[in-house]
């Protein structure tokens, strides 16, 4: 790759990247308003409910795809149509065959459990969201491979826009849970509708032993990785839902929420540096600069907006009485928040690591995490209840320094020295909430207050220390918004 395509390609990342967070940032928004809506209308097991059975339905979106979708957007040269035909085809046998199942399996789990027709309809729904998640796959890997996340963008904007709208509306209307299922069914239709309006492929059924061949090379170790990360995530989830119950999972499900939140950023800059990664391989000076500063504005967004989010959790549940049902989901988000944090900077580095095709390396740390996981989750979910497996989740999540010592070692990176002004930044600014907290001013609107501090002292911190980082980035805002 040339110095002047390598310089192309950095200002299209770059812009792509703070498109597509603000995008994420704005879909957050979207969601958190509308969750927010709904947790008021519905109850701690209705909610609970839905995320359970939407954790179910997930686990069989890593049987649809086996990686091949991320070895598309891997490639270096150019995709063929037998390489989408191969993929697509394969795709959709391994989606007929999940729905197999659940149909198969759910007639004797419904008894089980006692389930109605509520849980029916959402069921339905996930399974018909699954079918058209796949059809999109191929539209959106072709954009992905160019860049292109303006488009994927605005759908993913309606898609959620349209679900919070129909889902809140309803609740409303006293359909319950049901909400959730009739929402579900409108964004998807409506998803896959735009998706093939304005990024159409010539769809259809083949088989091309050569491209399969390759494309399972990268993807079945990638899709391995996602196997495991199932088993530690969603399956430990619908496992840790079983021991708790509906009650207590609904505000597990709460408590993760908010700090999921400024997570969006991660996601956004994670969508956008795979690709980019990927095309970085043979100039690791280069990738070493990205990754550094990838992980440095991730952390200077995502460590306040936590520790935000953490300390005014309970202020905001308090301006509405009928809200104080979620009280009790205030101490286990406070785990959730650290362990974000943690996330936020491991996550982009084994993304990073797959991009440059070292897949192993985080087939391993997966094994490592899931191990974890079924080890302690079971064992702090009994003794302790939700706060036990808030507790366990930020355990299994100290265990990421393997991760950043790999880091150093791979691309020479150091994360603590990387990261090191947010998180300055950040305790300072929790510190200095706290005691304006401790201190009882008899002010008319006290979250305020805290709000205004925590961000002064924030930025006073970065305007002395990190001014190069953020005449950098505000370089950025200016050359994007004069093209």
């Amino acid at each position: 790759m040339e110095t002047l395509e390598i310089e192309e390609l950095k200002q299209k990342t770059t812009k792509n990247m703070l498109f597509v967070s603000l995008r994420n940032m704005g879909i957050q928004a979207i969601s958190t308003l509308g969750f927010f809506l709904l947790s008021l209308l519905l109850g701690t097991g209705e909610v609970g409910l839905f995320a359970l059975v939407a954790e179910s339905i997930g686990i069989l979106g890593y049987f649809s795809d086996i990686g091949l979708t991320s070895a598309l957007i891997q490639q270096k040269e150019e995709v063929s149509k037998n390489d989408l035909r191969t993929t697509f085809t394969i795709q959709q046998l391994l989606v007929l065959i999940s729905l197999i199942v659940v149909f198969l399996v759910y007639p004797n789990f419904s008894l089980a459990r006692n389930y109605g027709s509520k849980e029916l309809w959402i069921v339905l729904s996930l399974c018909f969201s699954f079918i058209t998640a796949s059809l999109k796959t191929i539209p959106s890997v072709l954009l992905e491979r160019r860049l292109n996340f303006k488009l994927l963008s605005i759908i993913d904007i309606l898609e959620n826009i349209s679900f919070y709208a129909i889902a809140v509306i309803f609740a409303f209307l006293g359909f319950g849970a049901v909400s959730y299922a009739i929402a579900i069914f409108f964004r998807s239709f409506l998803g896959v509708f735009l998706i093939y309006r304005y990024s159409s492929w010539p769809i259809g059924f083949g088989f091309s032993k050569l491209s399969a061949k390759r494309l399972f090379k990268f993807g079945i170790p990638f899709q391995l990785n996602s196997f495991i990360a199932m088993a530690k995530d969603r399956l430990s989830n619908v496992f840790v839902g079983g021991i708790l119950g509906r009650e207590s999972f609904g505000i597990l499900s709460w408590a993760q929420k908010g700090p999921r939140i400024p997570l969006a950023l991660m996601d956004a800059i994670m969508k956008v540096t795979f690709p980019t990664f990927a095309r970085l391989q043979e100039h690791p000076e280069v990738l070493q600069r990205s990754l550094k500063r990838s992980l440095y504005f991730i952390a200077l967004f995502v460590f306040p907006m936590l520790a935000g989010i953490a300390l005014v959790s309970s202020d905001i549940i308090n301006i509405i009485p009928k809200y104080q049902k979620w009280l009790p989901a205030v101490f286990p988000l406070y785990f959730y928040a650290v362990n974000a944090a943690i996330a936020a900077v491991t996550t982009p580095i084994t993304n990073a690591f797959n991009a440059i095709g070292k897949i192993t390396v985080t087939t391993k740390l997966m094994i490592m995490w899931t191990t974890l996981t079924w080890l302690l989750f079971p064992f702090f979910s009994i003794k302790f209840g939700y706060v036990g497996t808030s507790i366990a989740t930020l355990i299994v999540g100290l265990s990421s320094v393997v991760v950043w010592i790999l880091c150093q070692k791979i691309f020479n990176v150091n994360v603590l020295s990387t990261i090191i002004h947010p998180s300055v930044s950040t305790l300072l600014m929790a510190g200095s909430i706290i005691i304006f907290a401790r201190l009882n001013l008899p002010l008319p609107f006290p979250l305020l207050g805290k709000i205004i501090v925590g961000i002064t002292v924030y930025l006073a911190y970065h305007l002395i220390f990190s001014r190069p980082q953020l005449s950098w980035f505000f370089d950025q805002l200016k050359k994007i918004t004069k093209k």
